[in-house]
């Protein structure tokens, strides 16, 4: 049982070394017990049988077992990895490993001999990377989601953007707005084909809590047309209270005119405690988005390091 407690902790601790946090007003202490907490269950769920079962089905690797599913952990000179299969926006035509460590990876050449200790265990899978977390953007072949962060009393004292004064919020009550979202991610995915695998939509039941706690909007102009949409969720940071930003879409009329980030800093000034911290996930070939975001002041404090095989 000691042990355990141990493991669970030095897990916690290399998990909050991936987060680059100066700047931030983050509790050590209250971030370690949530990653222990989010460890404990995510490494609970993707062992559960029924969860390795039905990966098993959906996926359909030939030569498979639902066992093959299962996280595993490596001891090695430098601590324990735990590593298991995955599949990059579930496209059984993308696997990678995601490696786990209770220790800080340093080079590429230490995290591929990891593989080679373990690589006989995915031969049916084929996988086309290893995916560890990193605050270091210099240690992957490329990177695939940020996490962009920053306390909102930061963002408040801005000074509002000049496309603030022209727009205003319509609270969404009901799943009738999906329709609208849908077919502008539609043009959009016509206009930028190449677009579609890095801006990806939402589906409705993944902005089904942004909904019920009434943190979605439609933004329209003084002049009532629709300029775009947004959507919010409460979530922890690190244990923390904060807000994670579902989507941003804006219509293809409004688009290059400043006003996602006007959105933005409005939305928080007017939804978002100053205290509370406001974060997300940024796909790192999202550039508008990552621009966005970065014009607010949020900082990129975290990053999906990809190698390839």
């Amino acid at each position: 049982m000691v042990m355990k407690k141990s493991n669970e902790s030095s897990f916690a601790f290399a998990n909050l070394s991936t987060f680059n946090l100066e700047g931030l007003s983050v509790s050590e202490v209250i971030a370690l017990e949530a990653l222990k907490i989010e460890h404990r269950e995510e490494y609970s769920e993707l062992n559960d049988d029924k969860v390795k079962l039905a990966r098993h089905k959906y996926f359909n690797i030939t030569g498979s077992k639902p066992d093959d599913y299962e996280e595993k952990k490596l001891e090695n000179e430098q601590g324990i990895v735990q590593y298991g299969i995955r599949h990059l926006g579930g496209n059984r035509e993308i696997p990678f490993i995601c490696l786990t460590p209770n220790y800080e990876l340093q080079s590429k050449t230490e995290v591929l001999s990891i593989y080679h200790k373990i690589k006989e265990e995915f031969k049916y899978f084929s996988p086309l990377y290893l995916k560890f977390w990193t605050k270091n953007p210099d240690h992957g072949d490329f990177y695939g989601s940020v996490y962009m962060v920053q306390v909102a009393s930061k963002i408040n004292a801005m000074i509002p953007w000049p496309p603030e004064d022209e727009i205003n919020f319509e609270k969404i009550i009901d799943d009738s707005y999906y329709q609208w979202y849908l077919e502008g991610y539609r043009q959009f995915h016509k206009d930028f084909p190449d677009q579609e695998s890095k801006v990806t939509v939402n589906s409705v039941e993944s902005m089904s809590d942004s909904l019920d706690q009434q943190l979605m909007f439609f933004i329209n102009s003084n002049d009532g047309e629709r300029i775009g949409f947004i959507a919010a969720e409460r979530s922890l940071f690190l244990g923390h209270p904060g807000i994670y930003f579902q989507e941003i879409f804006i219509d293809k009329k409004f688009r290059g005119q400043g006003f996602a980030k006007a959105i933005q800093r409005k939305f928080i000034a007017t939804n978002i405690k100053s205290d509370e911290f406001v974060w997300g996930t940024v796909d790192s070939l999202n550039v508008p988005s990552f621009k966005t975001a970065a014009a607010n002041n949020r900082l990129p404090v975290r990053y999906e390091c990809f190698l390839r095989l």
